[in-house]
């Protein structure tokens, strides 16, 4: 069945969809709370019903990406060989049914059909030390703030969990914004100060070398801020002024590029809770690191339905692309052993330290090919 098209749906149809979900939840919470890693220590295997187990197995990772997650390798025909149990199709039915659109809503933009590497609506300067999707990212959202700066009347950009400054610089020194940034990372701060004297340098160099295109108005560099913003107060820092406002107080537009977490939710809370802040242009990341509770669900309606819970491994699962894990099991890739071996290591360690039960390890690339005492 198709996913789910979340611009189609009204305001009822989108809570509708919310209560579904939970409904869906609530009902396989055993299963969705089930760890890798717990596969001999919990005996999952026989959780599941006989039903699903003489359907299940014996199946090969191929046969699993394609009978299971409906997603077959090319050319490949899904083709069961047993009935399976009703119960486990209207799992699988309403997974697919209650899933958004798996269907990429774009194409290649424009900017990339001449070079896949360099966008061609950013100058050299602006590109470098950026890769091909930020440069996308940069330029569309930077163009929407100086849209919306200009509309709203704001006086002052400020850009929050700014990393290394890629959007602050093509604000302040591609498009004239006055702008803040504020990183609680003093290494990555550093790195972007150093960063803007660069490209101040190749600006200048460029103005050299074409005479014609000089600018008019002078350069402002961002100004950087090494602060961290708890998403539980405001920040005093954030809504300080870069110079005295002519008229009246300051009016800040609040930006966030890849906002992790609970910085989203910091930047909803100063949009809604201070009268300096006129707009807001975030894009959310990292949905899974929000706090719970606190930030995690952000709307209070959702908080309110029964079996709305989700651990963070069951966030961190839905930021994930099923096609991935599909791909790894239709290639039935050498990484898949590394699950079972985890799996029963972790015998030895519930023996030896029961206490160390779901410790929040996280795995490390290509361990496959280590050997078991590294």
């Amino acid at each position: 069945m198709p996913g789910i098209s979340a611009r189609g749906l009204s305001h009822e149809g989108r809570r509708q969809l919310a209560v579904n979900l939970t409904r869906v939840l609530a009902l396989y919470r055993p299963i969705l709370d089930a760890y890798i890693i717990e596969f001999f220590t919990d005996n999952l295997w026989d959780t599941l019903p006989c039903s699903w187990q003489e359907a299940l197995d014996g199946l090969n990772p191929p046969q699993l990406a394609t009978l299971l997650l409906g997603m077959p390798g090319e050319g490949e025909v899904i083709r069961y060989r047993s009935v399976w149990p009703l119960t486990l199709l209207a799992l699988k039915s309403t997974a697919c049914a209650l899933a958004f659109t798996r269907t990429p809503g774009f194409q290649t933009p424009s900017e990339f059909l001449e070079n896949p590497s360099q966008s061609s609506r950013l100058t050299a300067p602006f590109r470098k030390h950026v890769r091909p999707k930020k440069q996308h990212e940069i330029r569309r959202l930077g163009e929407l703030v100086k849209k919306l700066s200009d509309f709203t009347g704001c006086t002052q950009v400020v850009d929050v969990g700014s990393g290394q400054g890629h959007l602050s610089r093509f604000m302040a020194l591609g498009l004239g914004l006055m702008v803040k940034s504020i990183e609680g990372d003093q290494r990555l701060v550093e790195r972007a100060q150093r960063l803007d004297q660069e490209l101040l340098q190749a600006l200048e160099k460029e103005e050299r070398r074409n005479p014609q295109v000089v600018q008019t108005s002078p350069r402002h560099s961002p100004h950087h801020v090494v602060r961290w913003v708890d998403p539980t107060a405001l920040c005093e820092e954030l809504l300080l002024p870069l110079e005295n406002p002519c008229q009246g107080r300051a009016r800040l537009l609040l930006t966030g590029l890849h906002a992790c977490g609970d910085l989203s939710v910091a930047l909803l809370r100063h949009f809604s809770c201070c009268p300096e802040v006129m707009a807001l242009a975030s894009v959310g990341c990292c949905y899974m690191k929000l706090s719970d509770p606190g930030g995690y669900p952000l709307s209070q309606w959702v908080a309110g339905l029964p079996g709305y819970e989700l651990p963070y491994r069951l966030r961190e699962g839905a930021c994930h692309a099923l096609e991935e894990y599909a791909e790894r099991l239709q290639k039935a890739v050498p990484g898949l052993r590394t699950h079972c071996y985890r799996a029963a290591l972790e015998t030895v360690i519930r023996r030896a330290r029961p206490e160390l039960r779901r410790p929040g390890v996280q795995g490390i690339p290509r361990v496959h090919e280590l050997k078991i005492e590294e």
